[in-house]
C-alpha cells in the first residue's frame, strides 16, 4: 500500500495516531482478520449515481456467511450516514453479538459538495480523515460496498494491486468501469 500511493511520513504517522487513539489495541494490524464495510447513502442516491440506497443488513447478507466460516468477528464500518452504526447494533442483537464493531469517530455526513464549501484547513481535516479510513479499508481481509462508489472502487483497486484476491461484496449486480 506504501509503495502503491506512498503517504508522506507526517501524513502516515497522522494516520496510525489517529488509529491509536481511537483502537483498542491501538494498531489495525492487531485486528486481523476484519471486514471492511462502507456504506454510502446520501448524495450519490439523491444525485441518482446510484439506484437506491442499501441497508446495512443487505451487506452483512453478502458476508455473514463466509465471515463465520472463517471465524471474522471484527467490522470497520465506514460511512457518512450516522444510522448505520445504529443499524449495526440491532443487526448484532440478531446475530448474537458475534461481531465487534470499529469505527472512527468523526464528522459524518461530509459528501463532495459540503467538501467543497470548506475552507482550506478544514478540507486538509478532512482529507486526513479519509486518508485514515482508506489505510484501514485497504489493509482489511474482506472489503463490502457498493461498486457505483468511486471510494468503493478505489479501496478494491487498492486491495487487488496489494494481491488480496478475495472477491469484493457489493449488493449491486453491475460493475462501472
Amino acid at each position: 500500500l506504501f509503495y502503491l500511493i506512498r503517504y508522506k511520513p507526517e501524513t502516515l504517522a497522522h494516520v496510525l495516531n489517529a488509529i491509536s487513539k481511537q483502537f483498542q489495541p491501538s494498531s489495525i494490524d492487531l485486528h486481523h482478520p476484519y471486514i471492511a464495510v462502507y456504506v454510502r447513502r446520501s448524495d450519490k442516491v439523491k444525485n441518482k449515481e446510484m439506484s437506491r440506497a442499501y441497508t446495512l443488513k443487505q451487506y452483512f447478507d453478502l458476508f455473514d456467511g463466509h465471515a463465520r466460516q472463517a471465524n471474522i468477528s471484527t467490522i470497520y464500518i465506514n460511512s457518512e450516514d450516522e444510522k448505520v452504526f445504529n443499524e449495526f447494533i440491532e443487526i448484532n442483537k440478531e446475530k448474537q453479538g458475534y461481531y465487534k464493531l470499529l469505527y472512527l469517530t468523526l464528522p459524518r455526513n461530509v459528501v463532495f459538495e459540503s467538501l467543497t464549501r470548506m475552507t482550506r484547513q478544514q478540507r486538509g481535516k478532512i482529507v486526513l480523515e479519509f486518508l485514515t479510513d482508506l489505510f484501514i479499508e485497504a489493509n482489511a481481509d474482506l472489503h463490502v460496498g457498493t461498486l457505483t462508489s468511486n471510494w468503493c472502487r478505489l479501496v478494491d483497486e487498492m486491495r487487488l494491486t496489494l494481491g488480496k484476491l478475495i472477491p469484493f461484496y457489493t449488493p449491486e449486480k453491475i460493475y462501472r468501469v
